[in-house]
């Protein structure tokens, strides 16, 4: 058998099967595999494909498979024939296959057909089915409306085709303009369509993708209805109007809003669609706008669609000419349309399926009842509007009666009918113009308000001789709206925040928190302290407050928006996590790390859902999820989101676009924390060219990036460089209640520090204590600064200062944190750094075992960290001087050594090791060795410092004790 002869067998025979029941299926499959196993096996494998749903059916099968058409489309197979068939040109190409104009070989019949060929590479399973699909859907439609399914077969190489009727015609927006037809030539023309669809809803087969390029006009004037390519078998459920949703099959600007949202796909779905191709024939354009960015698709879709009516009255009389010719203009063309043709099209076209007409039929019947005049089910059938309808059917007819009616009555019965229907006709009128005035109004205002900022920026308009900068056009901008809207308290309330929004963005805080608390106070007389609106604008001036540093005031009003959010908008709205990553922020200030994680994780979540897992959108929770991760030292998760965000980005806008800062920083940090510094510094190298590049000075970020900068170049004792980092930060935010302030202060702190001027450094660390003080109150971030400034207060010999410090460090930070935090753990180390230099050996030794067990969970047994802490538990219990603290002492040394030979060969930790470790040896009687140690520590041990004087004494005992050792001989 032909592998041609082989597939239309098993086409056949799975057409044959595949409408059975399971069980006679399986008995004429059974009997199939007794004649012929193979051929039943090919079959039994498209039926089992067919039963089973796929991703890739419910898209785009290009999406899923490179284009693999190769040449198709420049030459056809075996000569230009496939066949009994010879291709002439191609007419289109879709996901799937290339359509074909050819015509027959054989002289069965003399006729051009549309021939659909499956694109080489196309083969597998899963696009067989869809393709087989394709062909059963027309096989099974008869409908003068619908192309028809003439032949079908297999290509030389293998590949299925089949055969269409060819349609020689334009798309139907195509044909009613150049035909210049009348609005009821086409309303007939959508009535045909829909009584086409209704044939195919009929057989349980919807559309999905009904647009212009769809529906060909024939030469006989008849529309006709194309490519089932994307169409869906009903599902048997025993509700019959619904499909699984195929979010990824759809063009955009035709698709039912429940195809962009991932709701239910029914007939309601056609329906929709042919709403908005007569609503384009009618009037030229389509009743909504919608973005061709993904992210703003979702939000586009649940926007009510714009009457067709007030389409038609803005439309140009050029456009018009365009569209009928002369025949009419737009005045005429909206009082035609208006009535009941908008309420047909409203109807069409509702957001909610549910809404719409049920089926393709009753948009039929609604429609002819409008081209006869006759009433539409549509709209209620009061008896006032049946007889509005009827005087317009038989207009002869009713004014001699209106005439008998007023010789009797004296006209008064009729003129107070007709001054009733008048007035309220007058008031749906009155209501609808004020509707569209103010609509207009607010548009020409918000158009006036940005026209007036952006002349600012043209040298010959502004007011004043320089270009003023962002943040002062912002400025203006409130100004404006506070001046000059107030007789439109809404949007003056909707303009506040957003401007609010922006200065918070660019990192004009106090001037946000001013705005936002307007905008928030302005709303609550709006619509009320309850409702969602204000519970938005208060979570907004909260997180400024936040920003700005004011933890104490934000937390409050933060966590009474977010439980109205909640209440109002539900859990999962994109307001309300927005308000919940403002909360993880206070919760990373108490430390309660879990339920920040929480927070940040719900609103990558719900995120994704909306906007898709790969959105712009996405960017920022990943960020902040990231920055988590850090903090908790989950450096393998933290990077992984960081790189996930930085593929985004670079996909979306380049590898250079602001967003880009956060994400390298966050890398960097992470490889910081590890010690990994040269992989670090080209991260950090990156966020920091690219926030000079597209931040303006002084904006937060930079300050924030320059912090991670600085401290980096610390690590490597590059000490001018990072400097000049640090001076340039602390110049940049000196004089602001900011974190980042803060932040930059403690980190210049340390570089004093290590450079020996501790007098300076806890100058620094005093500073930054006070700063996040103001911005975050009694937090962590102020009690860890303390630890800081405890330490450097012991180092310059202010042992009193430090101990009384440390006694109110030790109530603070003991009572926001758990036990074996890395808070808890910096405090152990700190306590036991202080007590080792009183002299407090054996008090020293429970809190560096503490920090030892949290650095180890932290880092790892080969962290230099955890090698620094086992040095120093060492000193101490070499320095109480029993048989079994010197024998521990000497394990952790010789755990400690390979790591910090390894890691940082040369550092004071190192020096110290080796002290011990000669000291160890001089015990042990090994002089030669003991003195090896002690010159090999020198060296490292030369800085300022109580530490480094103890171990210099430390170190010249030990030579004293080495050189008097011949003369004990």
């Amino acid at each position: 058998m032909t592998t041609s002869e082989q597939w239309r067998k098993i086409g056949e025979l799975f057409d044959a099967l595949v409408e059975l029941d399971a069980g006679e299926r399986n008995r004429r499959l059974q009997a199939l595999r007794q004649q012929d196993p193979e051929l039943a096996r090919e079959v039994a494998t498209l039926l089992a494909a067919d039963d089973n749903s796929h991703p890739l059916l419910d898209g785009d099968a290009a999406d899923a498979v490179p284009d693999l058409a190769g040449d198709d489309v420049n030459h056809a197979d075996n000569g230009g024939v496939i066949g009994p068939y010879r291709l002439l040109r191609v007419l289109g190409e879709g996901g799937m296959g290339v359509v074909w104009l050819a015509e027959r070989t054989d002289g069965t019949y003399e006729q051009q057909v549309a021939l659909k060929l499956l694109k080489r590479g196309m083969d597998s399973q899963v696009i067989l089915r869809r393709f087989l699909q394709e062909r059963r859907i027309l096989a099974r439609l008869h409908h003068p409306n619908i192309v028809h399914l003439l032949d079908g077969g297999m290509s030389a190489d293998g590949r299925p085709y089949y055969v269409m009727d060819f349609v020689e015609g334009d798309s139907i927006t195509v044909h009613a303009q150049q035909q210049r037809l009348s609005m009821a030539a086409r309303v007939e023309l959508v009535a045909k369509l829909a009584d086409a669809v209704a044939h195919a809803h009929t057989h349980l087969i919807v559309h999905r993708d009904l647009k212009p390029s769809n529906v060909l006009v024939d030469p006989r004037g008849e529309p006709r209805v194309l490519d089932f390519g994307i169409a869906k078998l009903i599902e048997e459920s025993g509700n019959q109007t619904m499909t699984r949703t195929g979010m990824r099959v759809l063009s955009p600007a035709y698709a039912a809003p429940e195809q962009i949202l991932g709701g239910v796909i029914g007939t309601a779905t056609d329906v929709y669609a042919m709403g908005l191709l007569l609503c384009e024939l009618l009037v030229g354009v389509l009743p909504h706008k919608r973005s061709s960015v993904p992210a703003r698709l979702s939000q586009d879709a649940s926007e009510e669609a714009v009457r067709v009516s007030t389409l038609a009255g803005r439309l140009q009389p050029e456009q018009v000419r365009e569209l009928y010719g002369d025949a009419i203009d737009p005045a005429r063309l909206a009082r035609r349309i208006g009535g009941d043709l908008d309420i047909i099209m409203a109807t069409a076209l509702q957001v909610d399926p549910a809404r719409r007409y049920a089926t393709a039929s009753a948009l039929a019947r609604d429609l002819r009842q409008w081209l006869a005049g006759r009433p539409i089910s549509a709209r209620a059938d009061s008896g006032w509007y049946r007889m509005r309808r009827f005087v317009q059917r038989h207009r002869l007819g009713v004014a001699a009666g209106v005439l008998v009616l007023l010789s009797l009555l004296g006209g008064l019965g009729a003129a107070l009918w007709q001054a009733n229907v008048a007035r309220d006709e007058a008031r749906r009128a009155d209501s609808e113009r004020a509707k569209a005035e103010l609509q207009l109004a607010r548009a020409q205002k918000v158009k006036d308000f940005l026209l007036t900022l952006f002349r600012e920026q043209d040298p010959f308009s502004r007011a004043k001789a320089q270009g003023r900068k962002p943040s002062e056009m912002i400025a203006e901008g409130v100004k404006q709206v506070d001046a000059s809207m107030g007789a439109d308290p809404g949007l003056q309330a909707e303009l506040r925040r957003d401007l609010g929004e922006i200065q918070l963005s660019m990192g004009d805080r106090a001037a946000a928190v001013v705005t936002l608390k307007h905008a928030w106070e302005q709303q609550i007389q709006l619509s009320g302290e309850g409702s969602a609106a204000s519970a938005t604008a208060l979570a907004l001036y909260a997180s400024a407050l936040l920003q700005s540093g004011d933890a104490k005031q934000a937390e409050p009003l933060l966590r009474g928006a977010l439980d109205r959010l909640r209440a109002t908008l539900g859990p999962d709205h994109l307001r309300t996590v927005d308000a919940e990553i403002a909360l993880a922020r206070l919760k990373l200030m108490g430390s309660q790390d879990d339920e920040a994680l929480k927070l940040l994780q719900h609103g990558i979540d719900v995120y994704s859902n909306v906007y898709g897992p790969d959105a712009i959108e996405l960017v920022p929770r990943l960020t902040a999820l990231s920055g988590q991760y850090v903090e908790m030292s989950r450096f393998e998760e933290s990077n992984e989101l960081s790189r996930r965000a930085l593929r985004i980005i670079e996909q979306h806008n380049g590898p250079d676009h602001v967003l880009a800062i956060v994400p390298h920083a966050q890398i960097a940090d992470a490889l910081r924390y590890q010690q990994k510094y040269a992989e670090a510094l080209p991260e950090m190298d990156a966020a920091v060219r690219i926030a000079r590049s597209q931040l303006p000075t002084g904006h937060p970020v930079i300050a924030g990036v320059l912090i991670r900068y600085g401290d980096l170049l610390r690590r490597m004792q590059r000490y001018d460089e990072a400097e000049q980092v640090f001076a340039e930060g602390v110049a940049t935010l000196e004089g602001s209640i900011s974190g980042e302030y803060a932040q930059m202060l403690e980190v210049y702190g340390t570089l004093a520090s290590e450079r020996g001027e501790y007098a300076l450094a806890s100058e620094r660390f005093r500073k930054s204590m006070d700063v996040f003080r103001k911005a975050t109150g009694e937090s962590t971030f102020t009690w860890l600064g303390a630890l800081l400034l405890i330490d450097s207060l012991g180092q310059d010999g202010q042992l009193q200062e430090a101990d009384t410090l440390a006694q109110e460090a030790s109530r603070a930070i003991t009572g926001m944190t758990q036990p074996d935090s890395y808070e808890r753990g910096f405090l152990s180390g700190t306590i036991g750094y202080l007590r080792w230099r009183q002299q407090r050996f054996e008090d020293s030794i429970a809190p560096f075992r503490h920090n030892l067990k949290v650095q180890t969970q932290t880092y790892g047994e080969q962290h230099p960290e955890v090698a620094n802490m086992r040095v120093a538990l060492a000193r101490s219990l070499l320095a109480i001087g029993d048989a079994d603290s010197r024998t521990e002492a000497g394990k952790l040394i010789d755990q400690a050594l390979p790591v910090l030979e390894k890691a940082r060969a040369g550092t004071a930790d190192r020096g110290v090791a080796l002290l011990v470790r000669a000291e160890l040896r001089l015990d042990a009687g090994d002089a030669t060795g003991a003195q090896q140690d002690i010159d090999a520590a020198l060296p490292s041990l030369q800085g300022k410092g109580l530490d480094r004087e103890h171990e210099r004494r430390m170190a010249a005992n030990l030579s004293q004790r080495i050189k008097r050792m011949p003369a004990i001989r």
